[in-house]
């Protein structure tokens, strides 16, 4: 087949050269990449955001990216999400007609919406059949105490209908989409994805550049965004956590010297008394990540809000037992009280209860370790993700005939 990936607010090349970069850019690399192996031929099309060059870039064996110029060449909040989405549906019609897929799969609700404008619009594609993925919908984000924002609500529900067939990264989001009235086979769940190949319990432990271990401490490490919540919790509960310390590894590109949330983290840390342990570190390349992770002892995940789970998901593949709350991605990655734990609140009391247990309990520790790895390398691979997302494809093509089981319904 051929596949247009629509993925607007991405850096699909910074992805590909293994750079930190945001959850959906690594989906839609890692994915691209695996369906590509599966014999496809794939274009990522993606808002230049970036100082990568406008247009076509190969980024491996039968894939390449498509950067289309539409608005500035930053990378967007989230209250500026829609604003550029017309430009970018009328680049995005002109780059379909001229190249026209068999497939057109969106990523996110922009992506969507710009997706629909160009096959139904005026270039021409109607039958070209569209997939829309979701990693996460405002009403779910809502009930984990995020904004409420009507519009995009409204947008969702018409994209989903729309759609030719739709993916959802958990069995909590394909539940929200029935209670919009989208009926559940119409959705396959297709969870987020982990390279185990790079993430793996196999290879040595880093230590530098930051601060050495100390042997007499458990290190518990979060891979999150400064502003999202659970360092801030994370930071309060170390308090409680006397015998421990936490590394904070940010999520996405910023300069920790220089970004006010993680110097309000650093303030915070000074004045609950724990700055000697606690150690927040600027983004970390993907090719070192996995031996930080190993250097830990527990990964814990407590943002407000996790649509991916893909650290989570990673800290599995690598051996660690994982306290995450259960909200977003982390609710289909970990098997409650089996590869760890899934809490209904990050309170600092919460978290700090479950970390202290696990601290106590090196023989349960070691056994979520051991079924996280496991886990990750049956249910999660990109290449299952890849095949499963093909499956998804044949069905919305004509004379395709429902949604497969997906990987998120037998995950547990």
């Amino acid at each position: 087949m051929k596949i247009a990936l629509i993925a607007e607010h991405t850096a699909p090349l910074a992805a590909h050269r293994g750079e930190p970069t945001c959850g959906d850019s690594v989906h839609v690399a890692s994915l691209s990449r695996h369906l590509a192996k599966l014999g496809h031929r794939v274009t990522v099309y993606a808002r230049k955001s970036t100082s990568d060059p406008v247009g076509r870039s190969r980024m491996g064996r039968g894939v390449h990216a498509e950067i289309l110029a539409a608005g500035p060449d930053r990378p967007l909040g989230e209250h500026e999400e829609a604003d550029h989405t017309g430009a970018f549906a009328t680049a995005l019609t002109g780059a379909l007609k001229d190249d026209a897929p068999d497939v057109v799969h969106a990523l996110g609700w922009t992506s969507g919406l710009a997706a629909l404008s160009a096959v139904h619009g005026a270039g021409g594609l109607g039958e070209v059949p569209v997939v829309q993925t979701f990693h996460s919908l405002n009403a779910t984000e809502q009930r984990a105490g995020l904004p409420e924002r009507p519009e995009r609500v409204r947008l969702e529900a018409a994209i989903a209908g729309r759609a030719d067939a739709v993916a959802v990264s958990s069995a909590d989001l394909r539940f929200e989409l029935a209670r919009m009235g989208l009926p559940r086979h119409r959705v396959a769940v297709v969870p987020f994805g982990v390279d185990t190949d790079h993430f793996s319990v196999e290879g040595g432990a880093a230590t530098e550049p930051w601060s050495p271990r100390r042997q007499d401490r458990t290190r518990v490490i979060t891979v999150s965004g400064p502003a999202s919540g659970g360092p801030e919790r994370l930071i309060e509960s170390m308090v409680r956590l006397p015998d421990a310390e936490l590394l904070v590894v940010a999520a996405a590109p910023l300069e920790v010297a220089l970004d006010e949330d993680a110097r309000r983290l650093e303030l915070l840390a000074k004045e609950a008394g724990v700055d000697d342990r606690v150690h927040l570190m600027g983004p970390v390349e993907r090719k070192e990540l996995p031996r930080l992770l190993r250097s830990a002892d527990i990964f814990v995940s407590a943002d407000r809000y996790d649509p991916y789970g893909g650290a989570v998901l990673e800290a599995m593949a690598c051996g660690l037992p994982v306290v995450a709350r259960a909200a977003g991605g982390p609710t289909g990655a970990v098997l409650d009280r089996t590869t760890g734990l899934l809490l209904r609140s990050a309170r600092p009391d919460t978290l700090a209860r479950a970390v202290r247990g696990m601290m106590n309990e090196a023989t349960t520790r070691s056994a979520h370790g051991i079924a996280g790895a496991d886990r990750a390398r049956s249910r999660f691979t990109w290449q299952r993700v890849a095949a499963e997302t093909e499956r998804v494809y044949r069905t919305a093509l004509p004379g395709g005939d429902g949604l497969p089981l997906a990987v998120g319904d037998d995950a547990h």
